[in-house]
């Protein structure tokens, strides 16, 4: 079942149309990550499906009916976190409530859970406007959350915060599941590659692939993605590697990342020939003291790039 649908979008300003005409669904439960470069109109989506603009031309279903812009039944943290420096964050968090209809005798409990659940707990009494950004943006999130909506759209959720942070809103998100649909926008491939079970990609206002991660997968399964981790590798351009093989095996790709005492290569190619023969005996004639060899499933990076482009 769908909980939200975009059917048609259009959304036009003077001289630009920043949506062409999108279409794609959310589906109830998931976690949908949707994926983009800055410009490709993921913001001005979001802002559509929370009811803060309205489209061009097109419809947006919640729950199957038609978009209420007086009261929407959505969390929403939008990509500037709608705060109030001079409140306090308890304060703050007990009027969105409150201006959400959350019921009076539930308030003062849903503060404080939510503001458990997203780390703010050591802050609930200091003013907003004196903490992080990193604390600034869970206040952003505890927002979205507090009046407990079915359905919670999250733009850049981390932003701003440090690693361990990112890992705890990762796992906050992940139990969202249970009780919401989420969806969120992300620069980071790596967090929605480990969480979403959904994805959309958009660029230049085009929907080029959404659903299921898996469905998307096996739609690009004549792709073939080889890594090897090689002790000495004296070639770091990629551009002279895929000179050398040219000749010698398909390859579309090859990305070198170098660490201390090791390199990486991934080869990634349009083929359902078995690459691996190929990329083996290459690696053997350049002696450069193979590590490790193996043949992975494409992921989020991998289609990604292969929808988008560069």
């Amino acid at each position: 079942m769908n909980v939200i649908e975009l059917k048609n979008i259009v959304k036009t300003y003077p001289g630009v149309e920043a949506l062409k005409g999108i279409s794609f669904a959310v589906e109830k439960g998931s976690i949908h990550g949707f994926l983009g470069p800055n410009g490709a109109g993921k913001t001005t989506s979001m802002n559509i499906i929370a009811g803060l603009s309205s489209p061009t031309s097109g419809q947006v279903l919640v729950d199957g009916k038609e978009l209420d812009k007086g009261k929407v039944p959505i969390g929403f943290l939008p990509e500037t976190p709608p705060l109030y420096g001079q409140m306090k964050v308890a304060e703050y968090l007990k009027f969105v409530a409150e201006i959400n209809d959350l019921p009076k005798k539930l308030v003062r409990d849903r503060v404080f859970e939510i503001g458990k659940r997203c780390g703010l707990s050591k802050v609930m009494e200091r003013l907003i406007g004196n903490l992080s950004k990193g604390y600034r943006q869970r206040v952003g999130i505890a927002q979205s959350l507090v009046f407990d909506p079915k359905i919670v759209i999250l733009d850049e959720p981390t932003v701003g915060l440090d690693p361990n942070s990112i890992i705890e809103i990762r796992e906050l998100i992940t139990s969202l599941k249970k009780d919401h649909t989420i969806m969120f926008s992300t620069h980071q491939l790596h967090e929605a590659n480990l969480i979403c079970s959904h994805i959309t990609i958009i660029n230049k206002g085009q929907i080029l692939k959404s659903g299921p991660i898996n469905e998307i997968r096996k739609s690009l399964k004549n792709r073939q993605v080889v890594k090897a981790v090689v002790r000495d590798w004296k070639i770091i351009e990629p551009d002279v590697v895929l000179g050398e093989i040219r000749d010698l095996f398909p390859c579309e790709r090859v990305e070198i990342e170098s660490t201390e005492g090791q390199t990486e290569l991934k080869f990634i190619a349009a083929t359902e020939e078995d690459l691996r023969p190929s990329v083996g005996a290459y690696l053997m004639k350049k002696d450069c003291g193979l590590l490790s060899f193996r043949e992975e499933g494409m992921d989020l990076e991998d289609i990604f790039k292969k929808v988008a482009g560069p």
